[in-house]
């Protein structure tokens, strides 16, 4: 890295050598930052943990215990059941997984304690997919989004 005393910073790769100033001119040509340039590079790099998590989500996740050597998930899935109505949240299970509510930490945060209340049972592989979904705009549970389309199925049926 090389100061140049006007605000501005020449960063240099570490396979590029700065030797004279014909090499520094033609390498500053790519690799100078205004200070505009600085702040916004700085701001990404280190401002992602200021960045709050949506206050509420649901999630639909899935978790499957790997290698156990049996088909059946059922008991892994009652351990998870167990954790969930432990936690207070709103959940629902259904055929192919879980759908949670609450705020975002304490569903990421149960979803973590599912994967090691599984591992607790002997289980040495553990993995989840989720579908996250947060809105701004308004209040809205995953019952809500359900009734919805049966209220407009409905509203088609009488017509």
């Amino acid at each position: 890295m090389l100061f140049t005393g006007r605000g501005t910073i020449l960063l240099s790769p570490p396979h590029i050598r700065l030797s004279n100033s014909r090499t520094a001119a033609a390498a500053s040509s790519i690799l100078l930052l205004s200070p505009k340039q600085q702040q916004q590079q700085h701001r990404m790099s280190s401002g992602s943990a200021n960045i709050p998590t949506p206050s509420t989500c649901y999630v639909d996740f899935c978790l499957v215990p790997v290698g156990t050597g049996n088909v059946s998930v059922a008991r892994e899935v009652a351990d998870v059941q167990k954790v969930l109505k432990a936690s207070g949240l709103k959940y629902t299970m259904h055929s192919a997984g879980t759908t949670v509510e609450g705020s975002w930490d304490d569903v990421m945060k149960v979803i973590g304690q599912a994967h090691a209340v599984v591992h607790q049972g002997g289980v040495q592989r553990v993995q989840t997919s989720m579908r996250v979904g947060t809105r701004t705009d308004k209040t809205q549970t995953a019952e809500d989004k359900v009734k919805r389309v049966q209220d407009i199925l409905a509203n088609d049926e009488s017509q």
